[in-house]
């Protein structure tokens, strides 16, 4: 597991390094969320999750959403291709899950996957890659002021 000042990210996950999207990979299905450092970035505090449907198309780092939260509002981009299988009603109905269990029960949706070997090419997987990019991630961060 990577970890950093008080950032916990689990080493069986793919990591997107632009969005801090993560993604679980079961089969050709992906499960999707934001990662702890994301959660951390837009202040914690999710008010609003918006989902496209299960059955909607996806394109690679294109929208399937979008997030409130105290420091940020924008989309939500996906880390795969393909057609949403299932979105998660209950961080609809419950967007503070992103908050407190974001690996957990905060997940966004499934997505089964158009082209999942090409698509997990840019995505961070390897414990020590993850390492290196969150402390260097925080450090950017710290140095724009978003981490005081």
């Amino acid at each position: 597991m990577a970890e950093f000042k008080g950032i916990s990210l689990p080493d069986d996950l793919y990591y997107d390094p632009k969005e801090h999207i993560w993604a679980r990979v079961e089969g050709n299905r992906v499960q999707v969320g934001l990662d702890a450092f994301g959660v951390q970035a837009t202040g914690g505090n999710t008010q609003y999750v918006k989902l496209k449907p299960a059955g909607a198309k996806v394109k690679k780092s294109k929208p399937f959403g979008s997030i409130e939260a105290g420091k940020y509002i924008g989309p939500l981009r996906a880390p795969v291709g393909g057609d949403i299988a299932e979105i998660n009603q209950k961080v609809i109905d419950d967007p503070t899950l992103v908050n407190t269990d974001p690996f957990g029960e905060g997940f966004f949706l499934f997505i089964e996957a158009s082209n999942l070997e090409e698509d997990l090419k840019d995505l961070l997987s390897e414990g020590e890659d993850i390492q290196k990019w969150l402390e260097a991630e925080y450090a950017e961060y710290e140095a724009k002021g978003v981490f005081e």
